[in-house]
Order: C-alpha cells, then sequence, then structure tokens
C-alpha cells in the first residue's frame, strides 16, 4: 500500500477520525489495514497525479508521505494527512505559535505583532492560524523582519476570512507558505479548525497564547501542545478581564510558563534541550 494513497484518501474521503487513526498505525506496524468493499474501491480509484496537477493551477504543491523533506511533518501526526501548500513548508529549527483571540485589546494586537517581529528578527520561525485578531497580527509583525507560515482552516479556494486573502499573498512573497490539510474547495468548517490547531501545536516547539478567553480555540491549541509535549507560554493578565481567562488558567493549573516580553521566550528558549 502507498502512504501517499493513504494520506491522501484521509484528506479527500468521507472516513471517521478514528477509523484513519486506526488504519495508520496498521499500515506503520505492517498488518493488514483492513478496509470494507466501498473503502477499497475509493482508495483506489483516487489519481495522484490529477490532485497534484490540481494544486499546481493554484500556484501550490500537494506535498504527500515520500516527498523529499516532508517525513518531519507527518511524524508528529496521529496519521498522515495531505498538505496543500502555497509558498514553503516551515524550515528546521526553532518554530513557535502565537495564537489568541479573534477579538483582541488593541494592547494585545501590537503586543503579537512586535514580540512576533521580534522573534522573526531573532531566526524564530512563527506560525498561526490566519485568523483575525492575534493570528493576523503575529502574521503581520514576522513580515516585517522576514518569512511566517499560516495554518489554514479550509481550502485555497476558500480563504478564510476573506479580508487575509491579501495578506496570504504576502506571506507566500515572502518566502513563508500558507498550508492546509484540507481540498482546494473545502469549505471553512467550524470542524475543520481542531485539525488546523493540531497542526500549529505538533510543528511548534511551544505555543504562545497572548489574549484568549476560558472556552477558545486558542486553549485547544494549548492543550494539544501540552498532549504533544511541546512548550506553554502564557501572558498573564487582569483577573476581571475576560481575554485573560484563558492564560490564568493555565498558569493556575502550572501547565504554562509566563511570558513577559519576546526576551522572556527567546531566554526560555535557549535554555531548552
Amino acid at each position: 500500500m502507498n502512504p501517499a494513497r493513504l494520506a491522501l484518501a484521509f484528506a479527500v474521503l468521507p472516513w471517521p477520525e478514528q477509523e484513519k487513526a486506526r488504519i495508520w498505525e496498521r499500515f506503520q506496524n505492517g498488518g493488514p489495514i483492513n478496509l470494507n468493499a466501498p473503502e477499497a474501491s475509493q482508495l483506489m480509484a483516487l489519481d495522484l497525479s490529477s490532485f497534484r496537477d490540481e494544486a499546481y493551477r493554484r500556484n501550490a504543491r500537494l506535498v504527500l508521505p515520500g516527498d523529499e523533506g516532508a517525513s518531519a511533518f507527518f511524524e508528529p501526526l496521529p496519521y498522515a494527512v495531505a498538505l496543500w501548500v502555497r509558498g514553503t513548508l516551515p524550515p528546521p529549527g526553532l518554530r513557535i505559535a502565537v495564537v489568541g483571540t479573534r477579538t483582541p485589546s488593541l494592547v494585545g494586537r501590537e503586543r503579537a505583532r512586535n514580540w512576533s517581529r521580534q522573534l522573526t528578527e531573532k531566526g524564530v520561525s512563527v506560525l498561526s492560524g490566519l485568523a483575525r485578531g492575534i493570528d493576523g497580527a503575529a502574521h503581520a509583525g514576522s513580515l516585517e523582519a522576514g518569512p511566517t507560515w499560516g495554518i489554514m482552516g479550509s481550502g485555497l479556494d476558500h480563504p478564510y476570512p476573506k479580508e487575509h486573502a491579501n495578506l496570504m499573498d504576502r506571506i507566500v512573497d515572502s518566502g513563508g507558505g500558507v498550508i492546509t490539510p484540507f481540498p482546494p474547495d473545502a469549505q471553512p468548517l467550524k470542524w475543520h479548525f481542531p485539525r488546523r490547531n493540531l497542526l500549529l501545536a505538533a510543528w511548534s516547539r511551544g505555543v504562545l497564547v497572548i489574549e484568549a478567553k476560558l472556552r477558545s480555540g486558542s486553549l485547544v491549541t494549548a492543550k494539544l501542545a501540552l498532549d504533544h509535549g511541546k512548550e506553554l507560554w502564557v501572558v498573564p493578565g487582569n483577573p476581571e478581564d475576560p481575554l485573560s481567562e484563558g492564560p490564568n488558567s493555565l498558569l493556575r493549573e502550572g501547565s504554562a510558563r509566563i511570558c513577559r516580553s519576546a526576551s522572556d521566550l527567546l531566554e526560555d528558549l535557549a535554555e531548552l534541550p
């Protein structure tokens, strides 16, 4: 069985998530994957070359297991995925995911921009989720100093939010990349974003949460980072401020480091094994 074909199937066929993980584990262990007849038929009907051509027509490329330099991006995941990439994949070295609320304070927005610029100046690759608010500010700040990488929760044909289409073009032009595990026609559906968050956590040395409410996608990313053994930094805030609920709760749990500046984060990174 071709791992590239399996990864593409996981991306474009409506197989249950647990089934994908089970199939991939059996494949990795050399055991039978035991597809039923409809699944086997769907799998064999996939034309990898046509999907690669489809990506090329969008000025992108389809990255699959076995492609040069791709293995590191699949190893930390529960199962391999197909990646549609405009621009580049994040380079080796230190990578930090900067995340936060879509409705930040002015201070939070400027903090995300300034700190991301400083991290990029020091050679740290900044990843984020291309959302409004903290994500967009982080990407914009990094672009002032170099490249950045954005992970989409939709397909390339449906940039989300729409007003960030220009930001995505700038990211690609900077030498960075816009990456999605969803086929080009995929809409920005609610259940897509946890998968985007997983990639942010899995591909980063750690996650920085700048502002976030207690129930938010940013805290999902934070928890995923902890599940993957990654570092977690948060910016503490006023206990009466709803945008500080998420960071403060992670600090109270003892699962995150306090981050007061980009220098704090860089100092911590220098001390990590």
